[in-house]
C-alpha cells in the first residue's frame, strides 16, 4: 500500500510540474540584455515588428509582434512584472537609441498617437519619454 501511495504522490508531483512548464510563457526566457547589446540583433527584431525583414522574424519575435498590440493598446498594465522590466528596459532602450526605428514603430503600432497620449504619463514614471 505505501509503495503505491509513494507511486502515486510521485505521479502527481510530476504532473505538477508538467502542468507549469506548460503554462509557462513563451517570452520568460527571452533575454532582452543579449538583444539590446548586439546591434545586428536589435536591428532584426526591429525589421521582424515592422514586417520588414523578409519574414525572417524568431520564434521568440514572432510571439512578440502578435502581442505588442495589446501591450500598445494596454501600456503594459497587463503585463507580468517579468515583461514590464523587459518593456522597460527595451523602450528605454530603443526611444534613446534608435528614435528613427522608434518614429516608424510608433507609426505602425499606434499611428494616430492615442496610446502613448492614453499612457504617456505612466510611461514616463517608468523612466521612459514619449
Amino acid at each position: 500500500m505505501a509503495g503505491k501511495l509513494t507511486a502515486v504522490c510521485c505521479l502527481l508531483g510530476l504532473l505538477a510540474v508538467l502542468v507549469q512548464a506548460a503554462t509557462q510563457d513563451p517570452l520568460d526566457s527571452f533575454n532582452v540584455d543579449e538583444v539590446l547589446s548586439n546591434e545586428r540583433l536589435l536591428k532584426s527584431y526591429i525589421q521582424c515588428m515592422l514586417d520588414d525583414g523578409e519574414g525572417r522574424c524568431t520564434k521568440e519575435g514572432k510571439e512578440l509582434k502578435k502581442r505588442l498590440p495589446q501591450f500598445v493598446a494596454s501600456g503594459c498594465l497587463e503585463c507580468t512584472p517579468s515583461q514590464l522590466d523587459r518593456a522597460i528596459k527595451a523602450l528605454k532602450h530603443v526611444t534613446e537609441e534608435h528614435a528613427d526605428d522608434w518614429v516608424k514603430l510608433k507609426a505602425k503600432y499606434d499611428p494616430t498617437g492615442e496610446y502613448a497620449k492614453k499612457h504617456a504619463e505612466t510611461w514616463k514614471q517608468r523612466g521612459i519619454n514619449f
